[in-house]
């Protein structure tokens, strides 16, 4: 049996995830809800969710503090809100999950099958809580930390430290300074869109690449790093490729 634990301080909100969960998910056999942010914890400690659906904005405690005021975290959560660009990117950076308000059903469900899919795993969930309050602390995105879970536990990186990401299936490898790999269950089509404002550049339906590892683009047409890796371009990626490392300082290619 699973249950459920749904915070928000809207109560028209918690009535229509409420209806849609009792409609459409009966794998959650029981359900409660909270809104006052106040009472949460307590509420947590009494029920011992499975799952907590959490909004991330409420007056007084977001729900980033809730998680925060917890010392040990058995649940899984999914968080809710409107649109907030920077709480989805610290989310998303943290490996969890997210729904958008107004909740759509097909979204809730997959949520759900992503929660069913993975609450087994053995992914410290604890550290993953305090990777997201990290990034809605520091200045800016450059400073964000991306968590990877992997067989071997949850590794957390900087954007600027990773050279390359390699698919390898529905997998993805990360290759960092020092030969160190990582690999990850999710696909790099998934870290494309995380990592592109980052200046990554997808070179191949296989690589995306640092751009700031470039060292400069060989007579063959691969990029070739600065951990000496050579990593093909595509022939229908390389004008784009070619425009985006227009203006970036490159040495020049050996004879």
């Amino acid at each position: 049996m699973i249950k459920a634990l749904l915070i928000d301080d809207e109560e028209r909100a918690i009535d229509s995830l409420q209806l849609m969960i009792e409609k459409f998910i009966p794998e959650i056999e029981q359900v409660r809800s909270c809104s006052d942010a106040s009472k949460c914890v307590e509420v947590i400690h009494e029920m011992k969710p499975d799952l907590v659906f959490l909004d991330v904005r409420m007056p007084h405690l977001s729900g980033f503090d809730i998680l925060s005021s917890i010392p040990k975290q058995t649940f899984s959560v999914i968080f809710t809100t409107a649109y907030d660009e920077y709480a989805i990117k610290a989310i998303r950076f943290s490996a969890l999950d997210y729904l958008l308000k107004p909740v759509d059903v097909d979204e809730l469900i997959n949520a759900v099958k992503r929660f069913m899919r993975l609450r087994n795993n053995e992914w410290p969930q604890q550290e993953l809580f305090r990777n997201i309050t990290h990034n809605m602390q520091v200045s800016g995105y450059n400073d964000f930390r991306l968590a990877l879970p992997s067989s071997d536990g949850v590794h957390f990186l900087l954007p600027a430290d990773i050279i390359r990401c390699e698919a390898s299936g529905n997998y993805t490898v990360f290759h960092l300074e020092g030969g160190r790999q990582h690999m990850t269950s999710r696909t790099l089509g998934e870290y494309e869109e995380l990592l592109s404002p980052f200046h990554f550049i997808r070179t191949h339906k296989s690589h995306l690449v640092n751009r700031e590892h470039i060292s400069y683009v060989d007579h063959n047409g691969f990029v070739v790093l600065k951990d000496s890796s050579r990593v093909e371009v595509s022939r229908r990626r390389k004008a784009e490729v070619m425009a985006s490392l227009r203006g970036v300082s490159l040495g020049i290619p050996p004879k």
